[in-house]
């Protein structure tokens, strides 16, 4: 995938929407960061040690989960941020995903998200805080809806 096509999924993304077109610019340039995943193709493995996360760039991927039986929990569409458990908390994957067509993601491992510009860092970690208090509040709308 060419810095073009990467800088245009990212644009449209409103996961970028506080990063400047520097910034943005500078995430398409991360090509060996840009991944690109058949059908079937499973991106996170269950158990697996690995604290990355990724932006779903463009495509579907499935969430699923392997215990005891294997059952898809969700689908997440273009936009979605997957994998962050891992990568806030430092822990086994909880889930795998795998790609529900062909699927284009960025991947931020740990060790690499500390050497990129200093405002990136701090605008990824802010931006996951605040997709995983999010998804808190909702699980916790759920939780009193049920009693």
């Amino acid at each position: 995938m060419d810095r073009e096509q990467a800088l245009e999924l990212i644009e449209k993304l409103s996961f970028f929407d506080d990063f400047s077109d520097k910034e943005k610019h500078f995430l398409s340039t991360l090509g060996s960061q840009i991944y690109k995943y058949l059908p079937s193709d499973t991106i996170i493995k269950e158990g697996e040690k690995d604290y990355s996360f990724f932006i779903l760039l463009k495509g579907v991927v499935a969430i699923v989960k392997s215990n005891p039986t294997e059952k898809t929990i969700t689908k997440l569409k273009t936009g979605a941020v997957f994998g962050e458990i891992g990568y806030v908390a430092k822990r086994e994957r909880t889930t795998s995903v795998i790609a529900d067509g062909d699927v284009i993601a960025l991947k931020f491992n740990t060790k690499d998200i500390d050497s990129l510009k200093p405002e990136i860092p701090t605008k990824l970690k802010n931006k996951l805080i605040e997709i995983l208090v999010t998804r808190l509040e909702s699980m916790n709308d759920q939780v009193t809806r049920n009693y």
